[in-house]
């Protein structure tokens, strides 16, 4: 046992001392190594046993500390069947070339890059003059090739090595670990091997799973306890099956998903030589000779020694940057122009995309990472839409399209604007095309090979003055451009993710997005995400708008497109392996359009869907996993510029009033109190920052929509002059910031910067009544100012009124609910009439204070003034998830 590996556990002191403990010691390397060379028809085993064990203990002194690196005795007997392997092969060659050749061969494919040149080192000095050409299948790298071009693959070398480097490992190894980053070619390795194996005859049959989107029960079985039956897992099943085929032709189990010690170790006794399944049924399924297993993984952080040691290893690399050159050569081949749009469009990539690439790579900090490949992918999707016929404006629109798919992922951190930051290196180093001075290069679109502004496509405002400001899309340039590329590839059935942090628009724009799609065409599904999202759950609410199509196929009625809503996808609760369930399951999805049923554990075939996605990178689990966030392509919503946001609210304001028919004095303040608004807003934020303490002081373009919201509720009856408005402005600037404020230090603080805006921006009203020391005037505005009958939103005369009022509503209260006896003082008051204003603005109310200061009491009583019933919930240590659904019903 090892007590100290990941996942495992120290036996307990009363069973300890029922055992005898054993140290195994370490074995002698160079003594087993000689004998199994000699076993293999060595002749000079001692020489060659010493110069085996100093190259790898050199590798694990000199090498990198990678977690897939395994030097030990596995290793070293899977090399030494290698070289047996190659000496019957070839019994004349020199017995050291041999050797040489089995070393590299077998350790190359899991080496790093940057390690590389060391390990070459290392065999030259212990081998010197000994350097056997690899042993190479010409026929089938023949095939591999024709096979990567058939599917539309780029057959680089590089590519077609690591495709015969899993073959060999296949041979020798019946688990292999393949690994490396996100968007390397994992996938296309293992299938293009797969598919170059059919090509020669040797039918291959493979299964894919993710362990991480079901549960460990789900993968292995478990016994029901409510019936003690078995139920089978998806893994157990799958094994059986392929097993139960009676034919010997490869049958590979791809276990796609992020490693973990919580179902890896389970896996040990396939991995070893026994090759067994053992269930807790007690069922011993055996892996075939045929059989393998496949693992397709990002990293080995949360594997143990041993599950390394167990496995052979393909390390792909993308540090050469091949991957994105041969996604854009693979693209071009496909699309159906001429040959010499073609040639301009490789020159194009050549020219613009590794300095491009570079720069973001080298000077850009991004919110949420982004491969080089995805990047890429991205680019072309975006010239797939937009390039047309002229081939004078080729060059123009890979500019407009390659600045949006490498600098839209950028945003604003740590105080510098990375897009700006961008724009200017964007500007300096490519001079063909010269974008004006005005702006940054995100504000100008490509018509006809000539750059106008985004400004110029602009739409009229066109909305339900009835809706909350919240729900109202005010089109800005910002918006147009995003729109723009968002529509494109949605009509492209590319995955969409909007990043950006709270208040900034993210949702509201998906929305926009989705109410501007052909309704015959099609359908959308919102999913929000949370805490508690889970693959089982996410999975239900995926299957919901999908009907059975025939067999195994499901997708949306008719022949529409459905496309998934997935708000906040960050926002699942990591497990401790860093791994969320909802992502895993839906990365199965973007990667092989299907899932399983969580009963039957069969195959579901998921057509005609796609996913638009947003998420904020400063909230949840702050990221996202890079082998999900490469299928999409990244735009970061950036914050409004001032401009943008005075466009956005003055439009909103001044359409609603001019429908209401205000009296035109009051219509031409709107502007005034626009301005003042923002001007307050910024200062807010830079005067009250979030803490650990303070740790909701966080303001962003919710507070400020909902000031606007509460000024739309006024009525030109009752505010026909400017100076009213103006005095409702400041009663809902106290409401929106004032109340979320925490020590009398801080309203004080504010009180002062609300006083010198309004004297600064409304200097020919009478304000300073309200901010005065002593017999400050009341300011208080609510919907029952003119009695129970009247919802007008007004001011409130005089305390004794609004206390006149408050006793006849505890009064009525008491008659039908249990009696509240309630001292109405001014305080009271003042918070009852807060609450109300949320309550009737649909808002939600979050009300902090010590025990017994009257929360519950002046919520109930708030409740009852706005005609809404009180449902309370009775929290308990027992309290969940579950209970809390029963309530919500």
């Amino acid at each position: 046992m090892n007590p100290g590996y990941l996942g495992r556990s120290e036996l307990p002191e009363g069973l300890k001392t029922l055992f005898r403990p054993i140290t195994v010691m370490v074995p002698d390397l160079e003594l087993i190594c000689e004998n199994m060379l000699m076993a293999e028809g060595f002749v000079e085993a001692k020489v060659l046993a010493r110069k085996f064990t100093r190259l790898y203990a050199l590798c694990r002194d000199l090498l990198s500390k990678a977690a897939h690196y395994d030097w030990g005795l596995r290793a070293i007997k899977s090399v030494l069947v290698v070289a047996g392997s190659f000496k019957r092969a070839e019994p004349n060659l020199p017995e050291q070339a041999l050797l040489m050749r089995a070393l590299r061969d077998t350790n190359i494919a899991k080496i790093v890059a940057d390690d590389l040149k060391i390990f070459s080192g290392l065999l030259a000095d212990l081998f010197p003059g000994v350097d056997p050409p690899r042993l190479r299948d010409m026929d089938f790298e023949a095939v591999v090739a024709a096979t990567c071009v058939e599917a539309g693959l780029t057959a680089h070398p590089e590519f077609v090595l690591k495709i015969v480097q899993l073959q060999e490992l296949l041979r020798i190894r019946h688990c292999v670990f393949v690994m490396g980053p996100a968007g390397s070619g994992k996938s296309s390795v293992w299938k293009s091997l797969a598919r170059a194996q059919d090509q020669v005859g040797v039918k291959t049959t493979w299964v894919d799973i993710n362990p991480k989107a079901v549960t460990p029960n789900e993968l292995y079985g478990y016994v029901k306890l409510s019936t003690r039956e078995w139920k089978d897992g998806l893994l157990s099943k799958t094994m059986r099956t392929l097993g139960q085929i009676q034919d010997i032709s490869p049958k590979w189990i791809v276990l796609d998903g992020d490693l973990d010690a919580n179902w890896i170790e389970s896996m040990n006794s396939v991995m070893d030589d026994n090759k067994i399944l053992t269930l807790a049924s007690n069922e011993r399924i055996p892996l075939r000779p045929h059989m393998r297993m496949l693992f397709e993984i990002r990293d080995l952080n949360f594997a143990t020694p041993a599950t390394v040691s167990r496995a052979g290893i393909l390390f792909i690399s993308d540090i050469a940057g091949h991957q994105w050159r041969c996604y854009a050569q693979s693209w071009i081949q496909r699309m159906r122009w001429s040959d010499e749009v073609k040639t301009q469009l490789q020159k194009l990539f050549d020219k613009y995309c590794p300095a491009t690439l570079a720069y973001v790579d080298r000077s850009c900090k991004r919110s949420i990472p982004v491969v080089g490949v995805s990047l890429v992918a991205s680019l072309c999707a975006m010239l797939e839409s937009s390039l047309g016929d002229d081939p004078q404006a080729l060059e123009y629109v890979f500019v407009f399209c390659c600045i949006w798919a490498c600098g839209g992922c950028l945003d604003e951190q740590d105080g510098i604007d990375y897009r700006r930051q961008f724009s200017h290196w964007w500007r300096n180093a490519w001079k063909t095309i010269k974008f004006p001075s005005k702006g940054t290069v995100f504000d100008y679109f490509v018509d006809q090979a000539k750059l106008e502004l985004w400004e110029q496509r602009m739409p009229d405002a066109e909305f339900d003055a009835e809706k909350p400001v919240a729900d109202l899309t005010v089109p800005t340039p910002e918006t147009v451009a995003m729109l723009h590329f968002m529509r494109a590839l949605v009509n492209l059935h590319s995955p969409v993710m909007v990043t950006g942090v709270a208040g900034c628009g993210k949702t509201q724009l998906c929305k926009a997005l989705l109410r501007t799609l052909d309704k015959e065409s099609y359908v959308s599904a919102v999913i929000n995400f949370n805490f508690y999202t889970d693959s089982a759950l996410l999975q239900t609410l995926l299957e919901q708008p999908l009907e059975k199509k025939a067999g195994r196929q499901f997708g949306p009625p008719g022949k529409l497109r459905l496309v998934y809503f997935l708000d906040d996808l960050n926002m699942p609760q990591l497990d401790p392996y860093n791994t969320q369930t909802a992502i895993a399951l839906l990365r199965q999805h973007l990667d092989y359009q299907h899932w399983y049923d969580r009963t039957k554990m069969q195959l579901k075939d998921i057509s005609n869907t796609q996913c638009l996605a947003c998420l904020n990178p400063t909230a949840g689990s702050f990221a996202v996993n890079p082998r999900l966030q490469r299928h999409f392509w990244t735009l970061s919503t950036p914050l409004p510029e001032q401009t943008s946001l005075f466009t956005i609210y003055n439009t909103i304001l001044a359409k609603v009033f001019a429908a209401k028919n205000f009296r035109k004095a009051v219509q031409e303040h709107l502007s005034l109190v626009v301005k003042a608004t923002l001007s307050l807003h910024g200062e807010v934020v830079q005067a009250f920052r979030k803490t650990a303490v303070n740790f909701h002081y966080e303001f962003n373009m919710r507070h400020l929509s909902c000031v606007f919201q509460s000024l739309l509720a006024a009525t030109p009856q009752l505010f026909q002059e400017p100076e009213k408005l103006v005095i409702l402005w400041l009663h809902e600037c106290e409401r929106t910031y004032r109340d979320r404020l925490v020590t009398e230090a801080d309203c004080a603080k504010f009180d002062s910067l609300l006083a010198d805006l309004s004297k600064k921006m409304f200097g020919s009203f009478n304000l300073g009544k309200f901010f005065q020391a002593k017999n400050r005037e009341t300011l208080i505005f609510c919907h029952f100012a003119k009695g129970f009958q009247d919802s007008s939103y007004d001011r409130v005369g005089s305390m004794a009124e609004l206390s006149r009022l408050l006793q006849e509503a505890l009064i009525e209260y008491n008659d039908v609910n249990p009696v509240m006896d309630l001292v109405l003082f001014e305080d009271a008051m003042n918070h009852v009439c807060r609450i109300t204003r949320i309550i009737n603005n649909s808002g939600h109310a979050l009300l902090v204070g010590i025990g017994g200061s009257g929360k519950q009491s002046l919520a109930k009583l708030s409740a009852f003034i706005s005609s809404c019933m009180t449902f309370q919930v009775t929290i308990s240590s027992k309290y969940d998830v579950k209970e809390l659904k029963n309530d919500l019903r």
